[in-house]
């Protein structure tokens, strides 16, 4: 497999106030580790917006969006402590944490976060927003370094596909170029036949989850693709629907939950190396379940049913829907 970055965070950097010479910066090499390491203590944890809604850190700070500011704190000169700003152009509010080197070289738990309302960052309104959040005098001297996402960071692997059509083997040889089996499970329509229904991946990719945040937690691993339903008799293929669609406006994307995460997966590197393992090891979330002689199933963990229908002629067809019609 190889990797593509499908989007880049779009960011802006600026140092507001002259800072001190980094006398204590960490090595380059270490900053995709540290910055792991802080998003994980991070992402358990809640602020209050400006509107009184709780708002988890690790969905302004995630180990990506840590790691560009992390560089920029460098480049800026703010280490071996900076008040680092961080400002999502999708939220009405910005992120400001106190970023400091520990003795061992680490990165401290932050002594002081708040969000604050969206403003042009300076000096005075760093002032404003810091004894409005604390109650306190802000402190006199300071490295304040500004960090705008405007979009967020987004690593895909891309599946080397196996070979399809003439020549290859099984259901494999039924489909077309750029085709994944991702699940097969055999199903009983009572007929004395065979038959095997698939979930097929049309040019699939691997998105992996930020581990480190609920949300990611949430979400877990997925795939993103077209998605197929193909039905197969011994054979022929008998029947086959793009579900694509049906699954993008029933769930808002084009993708399916693939694994779980682990606590090992917010490692610095470790998505890497499960990719170039071809995931040995892991187990798959399920996608269908015919078991108990059905002919209808939830998709996975999506709002969606998917299953086996006789039309008005009597032909065996697929069928797919938002759950509860």
């Amino acid at each position: 497999m190889r990797t593509r970055l499908l989007a880049a965070v779009a960011a802006a950097a600026v140092t507001l106030a002259n800072a001190k010479t980094d006398v204590r910066a960490p090595d380059p090499s270490a900053i995709p580790s540290l910055a792991a390491s802080l998003a994980g203590r991070l992402a358990g944890k809640t602020l209050d917006a400006p509107d009184g809604s709780k708002v988890a850190i690790g969905s302004l700070a995630d180990a990506a969006r840590l790691e560009a500011c992390f560089r920029t704190i460098g480049r800026a000169s703010g280490w071996p402590a900076s008040w680092l700003l961080i400002s999502d152009r999708s939220k009405p509010y910005d992120l400001v944490l106190r970023i400091e080197l520990a003795a061992d070289g680490t990165i401290a738990d932050p002594s002081t976060a708040f969000l604050t309302a969206r403003r042009d960052w300076d000096d005075a309104a760093f002032d404003a927003a810091f004894k409005q959040a604390t109650g306190s005098k802000p402190p006199r001297k300071r490295s304040l370094v500004f960090q705008s996402f405007t979009t967020k960071l987004k690593t895909s692997y891309v599946y080397d596909l196996p070979p399809t059509g003439p020549g290859a083997k099984g259901l494999l040889a039924m489909l077309p170029a750029g085709s994944l089996i991702r699940e097969a499970e055999s199903i009983d329509l009572r007929d004395g036949a065979r038959h095997t229904i698939s979930v097929v991946l049309d040019h699939p990719s691997f998105v992996p989850a930020d581990c480190a945040t609920e949300a990611g937690r949430k979400s877990g691993h997925r795939d993103d693709g077209g998605i197929v339903l193909v039905l197969a008799g011994e054979k022929s293929l008998e029947d086959k629907l793009d579900v694509t669609d049906v699954v993008k406006s029933a769930s808002g994307a084009a993708s399916l939950p693939r694994f779980t995460c682990e606590p090992g997966d917010t490692e610095p590197g470790a998505i890497d190396r499960l990719v170039e393992a071809r995931f040995e090891g892991r187990t798959p979330v399920r996608l269908l379940d015919f078991t108990g002689h059905v002919a209808e199933a939830p998709l996975g963990d999506l709002p969606v049913v998917v299953g086996i229908k006789k039309d008005e002629k009597g032909a065996i067809r697929l069928y797919a829907s938002p759950r509860g019609r």
